[in-house]
């Protein structure tokens, strides 16, 4: 039921690397377009290693982490970086992937993650429609499977709205568009505690 979303590499952030040190972002970014995930990583552990400091190569390695599967540690790379700011949007972004991407994770996670970035980016950014449309599918994922309160019910179509509103030529927006309107259509009222639509 989950649709993967390629995740966003965040290139802008490396404007302040000086000339004369390794460009290690640059090369570990090179690694993670070829799908070489492995000498990523490699990369970017050797760039934490340069500099323990730096949030960027932290995150990066966390994404490769979670394109490798390994859930687990890429979250506890994330976690390292918003101990230390949590208002870090590339860290919460890919929080917010990883627990998507892993089944084994509850969808509340993910939620969770996405809601806390989603005032922190621009309304024009990819991302931001993105983050609906992942709030709705995990939501949708948790109707599905341990059911929803109104008021989850309810923002589950307020994201999707967001994102058709945003995205309207998208691929999948006739198939959100159509499952919006049925859930509007039989959605009971908010006298009932959870309510489950398989």
């Amino acid at each position: 039921m989950k649709k993967l979303i390629p995740p966003i590499v965040f290139l802008t952030f490396a404007s302040y690397f000086s000339y004369a040190q390794t460009d290690y972002l640059s090369k570990g970014n090179e690694y993670f377009q070829q799908k070489n995930y492995s000498k990523a990583e490699q990369t970017f552990r050797e760039a934490i290693h340069s500099d323990s400091s730096n949030f960027i190569y932290q995150c990066q390695l966390a994404l490769t982490l979670t394109e490798q599967g390994k859930y687990k540690e890429s979250q506890e790379v994330l976690e390292h970086v918003l101990l230390k700011d949590s208002n870090n949007v590339a860290a919460l972004w890919y929080a917010g992937m990883n627990n998507f991407q892993n089944e084994k994770a509850n969808p509340r996670i993910a939620i969770y993650y996405f809601e806390k970035v989603l005032p922190l980016l621009n309304v024009k950014q990819g991302q931001y429609y993105s983050a609906n449309l992942l709030i709705g599918q995990s939501y949708r994922i948790l109707l599905q499977t341990e059911g929803l309160s109104y008021n989850e019910v309810s923002r589950m179509l307020e994201c999707y709205s967001s994102y058709l509103r945003l995205q309207p030529n998208a691929d999948d927006a006739n198939d959100i568009s159509a499952f919006v309107k049925h859930i509007n259509q039989i959605r009971p009222t908010d006298n009932v505690g959870k309510w489950i639509n398989k």
